[in-house]
């Protein structure tokens, strides 16, 4: 069950990216994508605070990272290097995000919204992904017999 679950959150990361760089593509390079994309950008900047939303989720994919980090040192001594690949990985998505959503715009970047949503969804993806299975690490599951 736990590899089921493991394997259905990478694909649905994959298809977060993949859906990041092709609504980025077509909205470059098809002109009805970029007019739904500023349709939907002016609504949800009228409709929504999207600043304080930005940040509020930054901090959250901030402070997920952090806990599963202070985690991930409190039983390092008994975890393997798979732990320490997924934390890698974890970090990585997350500053990744990070970047992406500060140093972008959505005036510099259309599809600034739906990407750093869809990158938003991977990194807290990712993070609850790792959080489980440093909370879940058995020693017996990963050594080999």
């Amino acid at each position: 069950m736990k590899k089921i679950l493991y394997i259905i959150v990478t694909v649905l990361e994959t298809a977060c990216f993949a859906g990041a760089y092709i609504i980025n593509y077509f909205t470059r390079k098809r002109m009805g994508m970029a007019r739904y994309v500023v349709y939907k950008n002016q609504g949800w900047r009228t409709g929504y605070p999207l600043e304080t939303m930005t940040y509020a989720v930054i901090v959250l994919v901030a402070v997920l990272a952090a806990f599963t980090i202070i985690l991930y040192i409190r039983r390092r001594k008994e975890a393997g290097s798979r732990l320490l690949a997924m934390n890698i990985v974890m970090l990585l998505l997350d500053c990744w995000y990070i970047w992406f959503t500060l140093v972008n715009s959505a005036d510099t970047l259309r599809a600034y919204y739906f990407m750093s949503l869809l990158f938003a969804l991977t990194a807290i993806l990712q993070t609850m992904k790792t959080c489980a299975a440093v909370l879940s690490y058995k020693k017996a599951e990963y050594t080999r017999k």
